[in-house]
């Protein structure tokens, strides 16, 4: 952790400058993908402007004519209070303190009798404007740019990239807390920023899957189903006697699901899976991993849409993706209903 005030006085590490607050201000429309669809976002470093999202992309908008928007309110206004804060002199007032520039995670203001002075943290590094310092990526709250939550709307949940069982929430006062969801061996739940829920872990698009209580100590190199998709799994380090908290996660080659019992990729119709069976798969019907054989998913695009039974008693063969006469021993499916 960086001391500021040192580093001011010996000048090491900081570039300052007086500057307008606004030098550094992007069209952050991206910003809209950590947000579920509707969500308004004041554009940073801006009061009159704001970003309008859906589907994860944005819409750049402006107010009227001398209005600023409201993030609270979700639309433009006559009147916004503290908005030096947002897009004037966010020194104003203030004399020997660090603010944090509110366009980006790296950047502060050191404010010298209401001048702001512009100061960067080291590469990668992240300033924090409650203990005054840079913090290492790994220890700060900043996601994407600072004081994020004085954006968006009091009580707005939004994605933690780095973990899919992890969220953050805004409170009335403009910041953000880290929230979870259940994580257990067995149980895995993950974060649906469309219903601001925890729902199953195979609900959620994720590229972040959590490695909470994954791997245990083990003398050995271990491979654990990731308790969300059928392809996916993590590598466990042999750490023996602690466990490995940072597993590599990985996926079988599309058309394969990984067998934990058997500790490899495999043919689908051999390994029971009960999560998105589609994975990988593009548009096909499919083996279901319940009601002995019987039952089949249709996949959309990867995605399982439906489960349906065959008529008659008959039983679904993969191979001709069909309901078939003959009796279908697959190990996915048979004798677990």
């Amino acid at each position: 952790m960086l001391n500021l005030k040192l580093g001011v006085l010996l000048g090491c590490v900081l570039l300052l400058a007086t500057v307008a607050l606004s030098a550094s201000v992007g069209e952050y429309e991206e910003l809209c993908r950590l947000f579920k669809n509707g969500t308004k976002v004041r554009k940073p470093g801006t009061c009159d402007q704001y970003i309008q999202c859906y589907d994860g992309n944005g819409t750049v908008l402006t107010c009227p004519s001398n209005q600023s928007f409201n993030p609270s309110k979700g639309s433009c206004v006559d009147t916004l209070a503290n908005s030096n804060k947002y897009c004037g002199n966010r020194c104003e007032g203030l004399d020997g303190e660090w603010v944090a520039d509110p366009t980006e995670c790296h950047k502060y203001f050191y404010c010298m009798n209401g001048v702001p002075l512009a100061g960067m943290c080291p590469v990668g590094q992240h300033f924090d404007e409650r203990s005054q310092s840079c913090l290492y990526g790994v220890d700060s709250m900043c996601v994407d740019v600072n004081n994020i939550c004085e954006l968006v709307a009091e009580n707005t949940k939004f994605r933690n990239e780095k973990d899919c069982a992890y969220y953050y929430e805004c409170d009335k006062t403009g910041n953000h807390a880290s929230k979870s969801c259940t994580v257990t061996s067995k149980k895995r739940e993950y974060f649906d920023v469309e219903s601001g829920n925890c729902v199953e872990a195979n609900k959620v698009e994720c590229t972040a899957h959590s490695k909470e209580n994954v791997c245990t100590s083990s003398t050995t190199m271990t491979f654990k189903s990731d308790q969300a998709t059928c392809r996916g799994y993590f590598v466990c380090k042999a750490l023996y006697p602690v466990a490995d908290l940072d597993p590599l996660w990985t996926q079988c080659p599309e058309g394969y699901f990984f067998d934990e019992d058997r500790q490899l990729c495999a043919n689908p119709t051999t390994v029971v899976c009960t999560h998105n069976r589609c994975d990988g798969r593009g548009t096909m019907l499919v083996t279901s991993s319940s009601n002995n054989c019987h039952n089949y998913i249709r996949c959309v695009d990867n995605k399982e849409v439906t489960e349906e039974t065959c008529h008659w008693d008959h039983f679904f063969d993969e191979t001709v993706e069909a309901c078939s006469s003959k009796i279908i021993y697959d190990k996915c499916c048979d004798g677990r209903d």
